[in-house]
């Protein structure tokens, strides 16, 4: 595949902190990169070095960020954030929001904008030329860049995620529907590279999988940074990951890197065993007296230090653990928690309503269900932070329930996690009775010793959430409730959590839209939507089959609503001697391009896609715009022919 740039000698330092040392990186493209690595490592500083917001250091040899091979057109990028920027303007409404993103486009509004008051209190006819070869120039501009084709795309997804009133402030939306105008930023924009930064947090599962479908459908090259695996399974076809300052690529999807890694990290396992084995007799050697060793030492005692150098260099690239203690009470009663007829609402909306479940010891319980459904409100209740309108809550006596929470509210940002952990002491007790100096637990949160005692204001959202994980752990519970635990972790420390939450002897309340770690953490699935309250006794996977069924049924409920309603609308027209001949001739177009579309899935199912030169990828492109214009022209006589066949009855 043709090369769209090449970035060279990356040097980045924050202060003491060194980010990036030489490195570089490759994109091509159609490239669906995911960009992986620990919280505070560079990945966002990565987004913005490629989206120009940041000057790598100066550095000898230079930074390069070379796009040579199209030097008259170079491409273009967007980044979608991770949330809402509303700093500016908060009352900006929907429709308005995406000019903000645009700054040339916004300019030339603002000019168009001007222009036209001008004209409409305008009296003189050498002015009004004058503002008509003006307003020419500016429309002139905003067709040269497809604005009106972006904005019309910008709506349309919009309405895809359901969102329909443009008029309304963006600041006043959801979480969630704030994410969603992000996502119609990034799929509408006409940029060549889109990067992604967390699209798929505060997301309900339903939202996720229409961002999957339309990534996966996309030929724009991006790259994503997501916790999703599902997603990054899904969508990629190349791994980019920062470590040790430098960026590895990997040609492959997520799935295939992950084996990868495995078969990797076993070959260094094994490495290591052999030269621990190896240190060990040597080891024993060196502690001999220099007669003991003789005068043939001086090679040994090098090749010593050098294998003493070479198995440091291998635990440094070692997996890490993150030494999470997830501990519980020794209560072995069955029934913990008992809900009779429980209901709770506000004066506008009731979300619990004659709710009656039980929890067991050892349930792991994954909540799922559409944004404002009433998720959060239910474990507020089975915690007691809320208290039901009618019906009761049971609980076994002297159970000790522990919430996490996505908010981080127990974080002093002036604290540091010495002072957060140890409670001003040195070290700190555990809650299965062990002590453990406070430098060595935050270690254990792959965190560096050094870090100890830097305010938490300085840490990045990944990483306060490891030091929200390190303080709320010391604690034990009979049951855990975790609220979207996954938000802003690494991988890394999401696979590690996973494991801990998977030995725990505990029960646990998961809400969370991350499929992967439903999957392997829980093996119950409640399901909460307006019309029903489900409960599964299995876990995410086999639970995800009817979740898809449950959501067709509601769109095609909605579907014969919506039909039901133009149905019993009067209709009055009836068929010209026009649509009578149109009607005999659309069949046969319609098998025309049938076929003609059949070919072309031909072509492209045969393609050679080994040898990606100019040639070929222009080729590509071709076949691919070819098949688009097909489709949505036998998708119009698709339309056409029913509206016949209507007027024909």
């Amino acid at each position: 595949m043709t090369i769209l740039c090449s970035l060279k000698n990356i040097n980045l330092n924050f202060g003491n902190k060194p980010l990036f040392h030489k490195a570089e990186l490759i994109i091509h493209h159609g490239d669906k990169i995911g960009l992986l690595g620990l919280n505070g490592k560079g990945k966002s500083s990565l987004f913005k070095i490629i989206n120009h917001e940041l000057t790598p250091d100066n550095s000898i040899p230079p930074f390069l960020f070379d796009k040579s091979n199209n030097p008259e057109n170079p491409f273009t990028t967007f980044m979608v954030p991770q949330e809402i920027p509303l700093s500016k303007n908060e009352d900006t409404s929907i429709i308005d929001f995406i000019l903000g993103f645009y700054p040339k486009i916004q300019k030339s509004m603002k000019q168009l904008e001007q222009i036209n008051h001008s004209l409409s209190n305008n009296n003189s006819k050498d002015i009004e030329d004058k503002l008509i070869e003006q307003q020419k120039i500016v429309l002139d501009y905003l067709e040269h860049e497809n604005w009106w084709q972006v904005i019309q795309q910008y709506e349309s997804y919009l309405k895809v995620f359901n969102i329909t009133d443009f008029s309304v402030p963006v600041s006043i939306l959801s979480g969630g529907e704030q994410k969603k105008v992000l996502l119609s930023l990034g799929l509408s924009t006409p940029a060549e590279v889109v990067l992604w930064d967390e699209p798929t947090n505060h997301l309900d599962i339903e939202t996720i999988k229409l961002l999957e479908n339309e990534l996966e459908a996309t030929n724009k090259t991006f790259l994503i940074i997501s916790h999703d695996r599902f997603l990054l399974s899904k969508v990629t076809n190349k791994i980019f990951q920062i470590q040790n300052k430098q960026i590895m690529s990997y040609n492959g999807k997520y799935t295939e890197y992950l084996d990868y890694l495995s078969q990797q990290d076993q070959q260094r396992k094994k490495q290591l065993a052999k030269l621990n084995n190896t240190l060990s007799r040597e080891t024993e050697w060196m502690r001999q007296g220099v007669k003991a060793r003789g005068t043939k030492s001086k090679k040994r005692i090098e090749g010593y230090h050098n294998l003493r150098q070479e198995v440091e260099v291998l635990k440094s690239l070692a997996k890490k653990e993150l030494k999470l203690n997830i501990n519980e009470s020794l209560k072995k009663n069955k029934k913990l928690i008992e809900l009779k007829g429980a209901s709770f609402g506000y004066e506008s909306k009731r979300l619990i309503n004659n709710l009656s479940l039980s929890i067991f010891r050892g349930d792991k319980i994954g909540i799922v269900g559409a944004n404002g459904i009433g998720k959060s409100t239910l474990t507020d209740l089975i915690s007691e932070k809320l208290s039901p309108d009618s019906g009761e809550i049971k609980y076994y006596p002297e159970l000790i329930i522990q919430n996490f929470s996505q908010k981080r509210e127990e974080l002093n940002p002036d604290s540091t996690p010495f002072e957060l952990l140890g409670e001003g002491t040195d070290t700190l007790k555990l809650s299965d009775g062990r002590s453990k100096n406070v430098i060595a637990y935050f270690k254990d949160f792959l965190f560096s010793q050094d870090e100890v005692h830097r305010p938490i204001n300085t840490f990045s959202g990944g990483e306060k959430n490891r030091i929200q994980l390190a303080l709320n752990l010391k604690r034990f519970g009979d049951i855990w409730i975790f609220d979207e635990p996954t938000n802003d972790l690494d991988l890394e420390t999401l696979q590690i959590l996973e494991d801990k939450l998977s030995a725990f002897k505990g029960s646990l309340i998961v809400i969370s839209h991350d499929r992967y770690f439903l999957e392997n953490v829980t093996n119950k699935i409640w399901y909460m939507d307006n019309e029903k309250f489900e409960i599964f006794n299995a876990g995410y996977s086999q639970v995800q089959h009817y979740l898809e069924t449950f959501a067709m049924e509601k769109q095609i409920k909605l579907n014969c609503k919506e039909t039901d309603t133009i149905k019993n609308e009067p209709s009055f027209q009836k068929a010209t001697n026009k649509d009578k001949e149109r009607l005999k001739v659309i069949h046969n177009e319609i098998k025309t391009l049938e076929q003609d579309i059949a070919k072309l899935e031909c072509s492209l199912r045969d393609f050679d896609y080994t040898d990606m030169n100019n040639e070929a990828n222009i080729k590509l492109q071709t076949l691919n715009n070819q098949q688009e214009q097909n489709e949505t022209q036998l998708l119009q006589l698709y339309e056409e022919l029913e509206t016949l066949e209507e007027l024909n009855k």
